[in-house]
């Protein structure tokens, strides 16, 4: 009995929706006569109401009845969520002028037939406009099923711990599929049960956790069943596969020609079909890839950790010899370089301030007019050149005595400061996230350099203008300095020499700025490094340690 109704149910549902008796009686009988399920309504009002309740797959709609016309019950049908995709084929006898048709189309309307018709064209029409929404739900079925299996993936993707994949396989198959329990196991290389997992929505507390033993997760005929069987399991069956759920789906987990294990999702209410049963094979293969995932990522991380083991020992003492002699060839460079610049600026220094004051006083005596101004800003660069040499020599001089606490944020706000006005000018706009640090012990000069190197070459990278964004953060011990810009970025073909001496990557450059400051910042017990993408811009990160009595 409950078969025949089945079938019954299965066939298309067409509701006729027309005044006239006669006629809803033939379309009727030519519908009935080839299969089709037929519900009729007179006029406007009820039909609304059928199509709602009763969804039917075709609606074939008269236009002129008492009341609501058929325009106006189609115009309704589309305005409604649950009705806006029925196929609807209006059918008339007066509505052949073009804007009537028009109008019907616009509406919404699928097709037209005109009475009278051929049973034959009309059944055509209607056939065709099922066929193509049985088609259209397939697809949108079709696409719900891979959209739901893509976040599947997606979240499964996140978790690479064997454990953490085995717990989450049964809580998303519960959110893609209806049922009250949901069952992974997996297998060992002899076929024995390695590992169980089960959500059970209605009884969280008989939840299972790792290696539980397959009589808690499931009967032991299931496991033995499933596996051994080369097609997925769909039940009710008698007696179910599972003890107290009459409807369920079982299937292997697979990877490629392993078989890793078992799924299984089951109900107490709910039958499943074969759409639910091809999701629910798309679950387990996303699984299987997944625990596959998780397996090799475990031996990678174990090998990773072996090498690293093996080769620590080994290579200690070679990269600490490294690192001496690559600290000490930067510092005999950069004592080197200070020395030479020193002899080659200081010297001429001297007789130009000397002239330049003797060539003042003569002019005065003679009373010839002077721009006083122009003289003061000659003065003020040549003490500038002398301050930027005498910087450059403390790069190289031992400045123990020279270190103190610091306040990083109080050094970088008048970096900012000094340069804000040329930075407006240059239409780059400065700005600071600052979260309060802990101080640092170092040198206040050789640090404030290297940040005004940093903002200069920020500058210089964005010529059209643009953003620099100078940042502080604590982070544990250490005290992170940012300086983010949206310029032009570095070639990464180059990024890798920009803090060897005498490389830039402007054309004016001596290359020596980067250089002196990765020096000043090894000096201070912390490191810079960089990370650019050319055309999106440039991230200089320094990190200095805390000092301990600054907390």
């Amino acid at each position: 009995m409950d078969t025949v109704m089945n079938a019954e149910l299965q066939k298309p549902l067409v509701l006729v929706v027309d005044d006239e008796v006669n006629t809803t009686l033939m379309i009727q009988h030519i519908f009935e006569r080839e299969g089709y399920r037929v519900e009729r309504v007179m006029n406007g009002l009820d039909a609304l109401d059928a199509a709602k309740n009763l969804s039917p797959d075709l609606i074939l709609l008269d236009i002129l009845m008492p009341g609501m016309n058929g325009f106006e019950v189609l115009q309704q049908l589309r305005e409604d969520v649950e009705t806006v995709n029925i196929p609807t084929i209006m059918i008339t006898a007066n509505a052949r002028e073009p804007k009537d048709v028009a109008r019907g189309m616009n509406l919404g309307a699928d097709d037209y037939v005109y009475k009278p018709f051929a049973p034959q064209e009309l059944l055509a029409r209607a056939q065709s406009k099922i066929r193509a929404r049985q088609l259209e739900d397939a697809l949108q079925s079709r696409t719900r099923e891979l959209e739901a299996l893509l976040r599947f993936s997606d979240e499964l993707n996140v978790h690479l711990q064997i454990s953490e994949v085995l717990d989450l396989i049964p809580h998303l198959v519960l959110q893609l599929l209806p049922g009250d329990l949901a069952i992974i196991q997996t297998i060992d290389e002899s076929g024995a049960l390695a590992d169980a997992r089960a959500f059970n929505r209605t009884n969280p507390e008989t939840n299972l956790s790792a290696n539980k033993s397959a009589g808690e997760a499931a009967d032991e005929t299931a496991l033995y069943t499933v596996l051994q069987s080369a097609n997925p399991i769909i039940w009710p069956q008698d007696p179910p596969l599972l003890a107290g759920f009459p409807n369920g789906m079982a299937v292997r987990v697979r990877h490629d020609a392993d078989v890793l294990g078992l799924l299984i999702v089951a109900s107490r209410t709910q039958a499943y079909d074969e759409r639910q049963l091809r999701l629910f094979e798309g679950i387990a293969h996303q699984a299987g890839l997944a625990l596959r995932n998780a397996q090799l990522y475990a031996i990678q991380a174990n090998y990773a950790l072996h090498l690293e083991d093996m080769v620590e020992e080994r290579t200690a003492e070679l990269r600490n010899a490294q690192q001496m002699l690559v600290r000490s060839e930067k510092l005999a460079a950069i004592g080197h370089l200070a020395a030479s610049i020193a002899h080659e600026i200081n010297n001429p220094l001297m007789p130009i301030g000397n002239l330049l004051e003797s060539l003042v006083e003569e002019l005065t005596e003679q009373n010839i007019p002077l721009n006083l101004r122009d003289i003061e800003i000659i003065q003020e660069s040549l003490e500038r050149i002398r301050r930027i040499v005498a910087r450059l020599l403390e790069f190289s001089r031992d400045t123990d005595g020279e270190l103190q606490p610091l306040d990083v944020g109080v050094l970088l706000e008048s970096v900012i400061k000094l340069n804000r006005k040329y930075f407006e000018h240059e239409r780059i706009e400065i700005a600071a996230e600052m979260e309060p640090t802990p101080l640092v012990f170092g040198s206040k000069d050789q640090l404030e350099a290297v940040f005004m190197n940093l903002a200069l070459n920020a500058q210089a990278a964005m010529a059209g203008g643009g953003k620099l964004v100078v940042a502080t953060h604590p982070d544990q011990e250490q005290v992170v300095i940012e300086f983010r810009d949206n310029g032009c970025g570095i070639p990464q073909d180059k990024i890798g020499k920009i803090f060897d001496p005498f490389f830039s990557t402007k054309t004016n450059g001596t290359g020596l700025g980067l250089f002196v400051s990765y020096g000043v910042i090894e000096g201070h017990q912390g490191t810079i490094e960089v990370d650019s993408e050319e055309g999106v811009g440039t991230c200089f990160t320094i990190r200095l340690p805390a000092y301990a009595d600054g907390q």
